[in-house]
């Protein structure tokens, strides 16, 4: 099944995450009005954020 259509979020938050503290992280971005996840990104690097 296809994902649901989504509207673009208006405020986003960005968090990082420690998958295993002091070895993996991630960044985390979730959409402010609705309260939920956007997407999670493998690291958390101006570069990949960025992109």
């Amino acid at each position: 099944m296809p994902d649901p259509d989504r509207a673009t979020p208006r405020v986003l938050g960005v968090d990082d995450f420690a998958l295993r503290r002091g070895h993996n992280y991630g960044t985390i971005l979730i959409d402010i009005e609705t309260r939920r996840p956007v997407d999670v990104l493998e690291d958390r690097t101006a570069d990949t954020l960025a992109t």
